[in-house]
């Protein structure tokens, strides 16, 4: 394999999301491919990178296209920061599974999602065009518009019968269906060379009917090189069933992206030059279940601590209370609907949460209970409790305890 040092890489800056290693495909090394093992050091950290937080454009951040307002920071990949951590074995897996036709990377917020994304697009070399959604890509006309301007940081003559439509819509009545027509032509000059759209925060538009009809079209007629990469908080609402079949959906998951011990001792180590003793790794461990955003914010809590007092304050580690209460209640539990709220605090008092003891604490139906219970668990807000039935689920620690406050 080619060695890719962090000064080929360039500048590196991670405001987002922070992301963890795992075990790589055990082929990976007789097939010769993907990137080397001594990728340079990778930055973990929660949050989303300032110059997207609220959409807080200013002069020179927007750009006009086709008449449409374009936020620039939406289709540029996002930066990284120079607090790093390497993660080579997660980006070994992304460099073999990006060539199956579409890739889900869903988690909730703070387990690394974007920054994984992000650094992935920075390393490979096939093209990635890259579409951070929000509330206001909810239309087609936006969504394509977006998807255009996001081909064009390539290509500035990519889809231009798209774009020709698009101008048009101002004195002509084109339809969804022509414009989306167009676009799926456009998309297989993408297929010559192959590239990997990626779809980040896709949570927040895959309820809305006009981008699910483009997207199921885009997945049923684009080029067989091109891949669609689903970031979200949830398993986007696509058909993937046949593709699942096949073979040629890639997905990772809550579990996939949490730190385990070994990381979570490198990066305190390595990344944040803060070593922990055994114990205190061991109980920071068991604490936070390897949630990096948690990592994160334990670190800027402890930066100028005594051992004597990191030990402390690893122990009495709570959710209730200080940054961590107020990064779930922004972050985590305030995005989710006011049902799915009241089930989870109720929910809260339950040491192992099974579907006939959450019927009777949220006084609803077993069939709705069940149904919170799988939201629940596809947010990783619930996991499967092992020593329990399969039925039984349990809450992370610090997201029942700031439930219960």
């Amino acid at each position: 394999m080619a060695v890719m040092s962090s000064s080929d890489a360039g500048p590196v800056d991670t405001l987002l999301e922070p992301s963890v290693s795992f075990a790589a495909p055990t082929s990976l090394s007789a097939r010769g491919a993907g990137p080397s093992a001594e990728y340079g050091p990778i930055a973990v950290g929660p949050g989303r990178p300032a110059a997207s937080l609220a959409l807080r454009v200013g002069r020179g951040e927007r750009g006009d296209m086709n008449g449409y307002p374009i936020q620039q920071t939406k289709v540029h990949r996002p930066p990284l920061r120079e607090e790093t951590l390497t993660r080579d074995r997660l980006l070994d897996w992304l460099h073999v599974k990006i060539h199956h036709r579409v890739v889900f990377v869903v988690a909730e917020a703070g387990y690394g999602k974007t920054t994984l994304l992000a650094d992935f697009s920075r390393r490979t070399r096939l093209r990635t065009i890259w579409y951070r959604l929000d509330d206001e890509d909810r239309h087609w006309v936006a969504f394509l518009n977006y998807l255009v301007a996001a081909g064009r940081q390539h290509d500035p003559t990519f889809a231009e019968s798209t774009a020709r439509l698009l101008r048009e819509l101002e004195t002509a009545s084109h339809s969804r269906e022509t414009v989306t027509s167009a676009f799926i032509r456009d998309v297989r000059t993408l297929g010559d060379h192959g590239a990997a759209v990626i779809l980040d925060d896709y949570h927040l538009v895959d309820d809305a009917p006009d981008v699910a009809y483009i997207v199921g079209e885009l997945l049923a007629h684009s080029p067989e090189r091109v891949t669609f990469v689903f970031s979200s908080r949830r398993e986007p609402p696509v058909r993937v069933a046949r593709l699942r079949a096949l073979g040629e959906l890639a997905e990772l998951s809550t579990n996939d992206l949490r730190f385990n011990e070994p990381e979570t001792e490198r990066l305190f180590r390595e990344t944040y030059g803060h070593a922990l003793e055994p114990d205190v790794l061991d109980d920071l461990s068991r604490r936070t279940e390897g949630w990096a955003a948690s990592l994160q914010l334990v670190q800027a809590a402890i930066r100028d601590r005594s051992a004597a007092e990191v030990r402390r304050f690893v122990r009495t580690l709570s959710g209730a209370e200080g940054d961590l209460y107020d990064y779930l209640a922004e972050e985590v539990v305030g995005d989710l609907t006011a049902e799915l709220q009241d089930f989870l605090m109720k929910t809260s008092l339950l040491q192992n949460v099974d579907a006939d003891l959450a019927r009777l604490l949220t006084q609803s139906t077993g069939a709705a209970a069940r149904a919170r219970m799988t939201d629940a668990e596809r947010l990783g807000l619930l996991h499967r409790s092992r020593e329990r039935s399969a039925n039984s689920q349990r809450f992370h620690p610090l997201v029942q305890q700031f439930l219960e406050d």
